[in-house]
């Protein structure tokens, strides 16, 4: 049986369009995230962000659904992991956190910076609405408020 990470990589294998660059890192976003749930250096309390990443990759109706765009359906699931990478970075206060996890191609600090500019392109107007469903924008108001873009 396969397991998540190489059905996402079979997934994404053949894709070619709008943001491949992108999407062909999904599963390594992915692993990003299993990587740090596993990572004892992680805080507990940042642990429910870390999990409802994981948890939105296999959704099956999520803001940008798989089974209606394809692989390009993950592009919501990459915004949302580099939005919570970002703020686990921050709130962890262990700058080498995320990079120290991170076994995909490329600096994840620059690549996690190009995501979050391109958020309009990727989610459009879906920032809350995304933040709402997964349940992060109460797990992030219970950290003590949403930290600015």
């Amino acid at each position: 049986m396969k397991n998540f990470y190489d059905a996402l990589k079979a997934d994404i294998a053949k894709y070619e369009g709008r943001h491949d660059d992108f999407i062909y890192l999904a599963p390594e976003w992915y692993r990003l995230m299993t990587n740090l749930l596993d990572d004892p250096r992680l805080p507990t309390r940042l642990r429910p962000l870390v999990a409802c990443a994981i948890a939105y990759f296999v959704m099956p109706a999520d803001v940008i659904p798989e089974e209606l765009y394809g692989p390009y359906g993950y592009i919501d699931d990459i915004f949302l992991c580099a939005f919570i990478a970002k703020e686990v970075r921050a709130r962890a206060k262990d700058p080498d956190l995320i990079p120290r996890n991170w076994d995909g191609e490329g600096d994840v600090l620059a690549i996690i910076n190009e995501v979050l500019k391109k958020e309009e392109e990727f989610i459009g107007k879906n920032r809350e609405r995304l933040l709402n469903y997964t349940g992060c924008a109460e797990i992030l108001k219970g950290l003590g408020h949403l930290r600015k873009r």
